[in-house]
């Protein structure tokens, strides 16, 4: 791998385009706990527990634990605005924000983090 890291430094130095280890992510995935030492442009990547990317909230056993709980209390939030003002609307608008506001949210890369294990596996 780190094969592969220098190559795409040395393509970046060919094309002008400058990495930036210090914003690079480096989340390990496995059920070993083998330690990785990956070095980017000189600088070793540090392995994070959790990592977001486009709000999405990964994690190293992929669990999406965190990101679940992030959506449901964000999710709860916006349920309780909407009950809040519930008098203020129609039923077609309440449907309308529910879908824009709360439905859509929870929606967002589904596909990515949908099939999620209802509970974490064991240790290795």
């Amino acid at each position: 791998m780190n094969t592969t890291l220098s190559r795409i430094v040395a393509w970046g130095n060919k094309w002008q385009v400058k990495f930036a280890p210090h914003k690079t992510q480096l989340l390990h995935v496995s059920r070993s706990s083998v330690a990785l030492r990956l070095i980017c442009d000189g600088k070793t990547l540090v392995p994070q527990d959790e990592v977001e990317v486009l709000g999405v909230t990964y994690d190293c056993r992929l669990t999406f634990k965190a990101h679940i709980e992030r959506l449901a209390r964000e999710s709860s939030g916006k349920l309780a605005s909407l009950r809040r003002m519930s008098w203020l609307l129609d039923n077609k608008g309440l449907e309308v924000l529910y879908k824009a506001q709360v439905r859509s949210s929870m929606e967002y890369a589904c596909l990515g983090w949908g099939g999620a294990a209802k509970q974490a596996p064991g240790p290795p």
